[in-house]
């Protein structure tokens, strides 16, 4: 993921998530917020409660991999992705398909 499409300042997270605007399904929380920039800019967190380190990066590479087609998409919005313990198992399409709807569903109430 490029620069630019990262968020990786503690007070930038902390300020998205202290506004408490989120989606959540079993696998992820997404806070989101609408920024000033013309670009989708992401964070992805993981708890430690998922593993240890190299299967809390794999996750995360996952996560990336899935969200990556979402930085076209235009609207301009900070996400931050928390990624569920319980995602450790399940299948990329099913992760796909949960993420695709949480997007959609933060399109639609960021429009209105």
């Amino acid at each position: 993921m490029k620069k630019e499409n990262r968020i990786k300042k503690n007070h930038e997270i902390a300020s998205i998530v202290n506004l408490k605007t989120k989606v959540a399904s079993k696998n992820f929380v997404i806070y989101y917020q609408k920024n000033t920039n013309l670009k989708v800019r992401i964070a992805f967190s993981v708890s430690k409660k998922l593993g240890h380190a190299y299967e809390r990066n794999k996750a995360k590479r996952v996560a990336r991999n899935i969200f990556r087609k979402y930085l076209k998409i235009e609207e301009n919005l900070n996400l931050v992705i928390i990624i569920k313990p319980c995602s450790k198992g399940e299948k990329f399409e099913m992760l796909e398909k949960e993420a695709d709807f949480l997007i959609n569903l933060i399109i639609k109430k960021v429009r209105r």
